[in-house]
């Protein structure tokens, strides 16, 4: 029947459903007026170092599963939720996988990057689709066919962090100060290879090990050539101690550049507000759609009562919008059947898309969608992966996110590709 199949299809299944016990991605009901919900499985870092990241995600979820209940449901289906927490770590995971598949999630939101490598293998084997945030180069090249990236690279924040460094702040002489954590090294290669490329010099590459009592030894090696700027990562906690000991040996007086966690408040609050405010900025990726942009702050304010939504919470929503759209369009809850419908609903070519129900009005008619989402394109590659600008962000007096400066898509992918002779 082609790309899109008929939707006398779908009548004769929702009717199959109604009538037939269900056991597939979270359905388990009998004939019943009301349909039974479909189950979201949510695998994030609600407690440990770096909760703060699974709060972000978890908002932008609840956002998304508000906007699809409010529109109708999925195949007249309600989401509901489970929630297991991860602790950030890769084998705590796993246990954290296995308690979630008790409830049988149609699929799974997260995890982050903190903890992917853990349970990677996993949802191949499952068979059930996994829409995941995170930066970590690991996955650049993955062959997965279960799971999807709805937030760029890190290869791509990195480059865009090298080229603020080089064309924002006119630094041309880096520090490097990184947590010894394989997520934080993973960070290294890909921003020395994109400031290098830019014509950048590295003068110092410092591994400091988490939650120690002082860093004065390795402060002291990362200044020792007079750099301009410095890349880092670190915790809250570690970042405390570390920013500490920056300004006790007088070196507070260059600016230190972050990725995604540079936009939480509660690393401002650990680095000290008056430091962070001047001389810290970390990176968050634009509202391009200024429609779906909309409708994703209506939902998170139907949801959570606010119209200042945590970062990185659209990307997460945006996620939750997609599968429910692929899953409106298959027809299905079946992973093995929905899966491959997440790139037709997600990619050109179509008719732009912005909101849930724009997009299932759109496949009612049996027309070809592109869903332009909160967080961006959302164009997947044929490693599941997405690409898109970024925004340099900076707390200001007011304890509020602002941007200081733009790098387009265009200006990321110069940094690391190839010059042409």
């Amino acid at each position: 029947m082609g790309v899109f199949r008929k939707w006398a299809t779908f009548a004769t299944l929702a009717a199959s459903v109604s009538l037939t016990a269900l056991s597939v991605g979270g359905l388990s009901s009998a004939a019943s007026a009301s349909p039974a919900p479909i189950t979201v499985g949510e695998l994030l870092p609600m407690s440990g170092a770096e909760a703060f990241v699974g709060q972000w995600f978890d908002h932008g979820i609840k956002a998304g599963i508000y906007a699809v209940n409010h529109s109708g449901g999925v195949m007249g289906h309600q989401l509901t939720y489970n929630l297991q927490d991860t602790a950030g770590d890769p084998v705590d995971a796993v246990t954290a996988w296995h308690t979630l598949q008790l409830h049988h999630p149609a699929f799974i939101a997260g995890p982050s990057s903190l903890e992917i490598m853990g349970v990677i293998n996993l949802f191949q084997r499952a068979k059930i689709v996994d829409l995941m945030e995170g930066g970590t180069t690991q996955l650049d090249h993955m062959k997965d066919s279960y799971i999807y990236r709805v937030f760029p690279s890190d290869s791509a924040l990195l480059s865009a962090e090298a080229y603020y460094a080089l064309h924002g702040l006119s630094c041309k002489r880096a520090a490097l100060i990184y947590t010894s954590d394989a997520n934080a090294q993973a960070e290294v290669p890909p921003v020395e290879a994109a400031f290098k490329h830019g014509g950048g010099t590295i003068v110092a590459n410092e591994s400091i090990q988490a939650g120690q009592s002082s860093y004065l030894s390795e402060v002291s090696q990362a200044f020792a050539k007079s750099p301009k700027c410095v890349f880092f990562h670190a915790d809250p906690q570690t970042a405390a101690t570390l920013f500490a000991n920056v300004r006790q040996l007088g070196h507070m007086n260059v600016h230190f550049i972050t990725g995604d966690t540079g936009a939480s408040l509660q690393l401002a609050q650990a680095i000290g507000m008056s430091t962070a405010t001047k001389w810290v900025t970390g990176m968050a990726a634009p509202a391009a759609y200024a429609p779906a942009y909309k409708a994703f702050l209506n939902a998170y304010d139907g949801q959570w009562h606010t119209r200042s939504p945590l970062p990185a919470s659209p990307a997460m929503y945006d996620a939750i919008v997609i599968a429910s759209l692929a899953m409106t369009m298959a027809h299905s809850t079946n992973p093995t059947v929905w899966r491959k419908d997440i790139v037709k609903v997600s990619n050109p070519p179509g008719i732009p898309v912005y909101t849930y129900a724009q997009g299932v009005k759109l496949l009612k008619e049996h027309k070809k969608i592109n869903y332009q989402g909160a967080s961006g394109p959302e164009n997947f590659n044929q490693y599941h992966n997405v690409f898109s600008s970024f925004e340099v962000v900076q707390f200001n007096a007011k304890n509020a996110l602002h941007r200081v400066y733009n790098v387009s898509a265009a200006q990321v992918a110069s940094m690391y590709a190839p010059k042409k002779k």
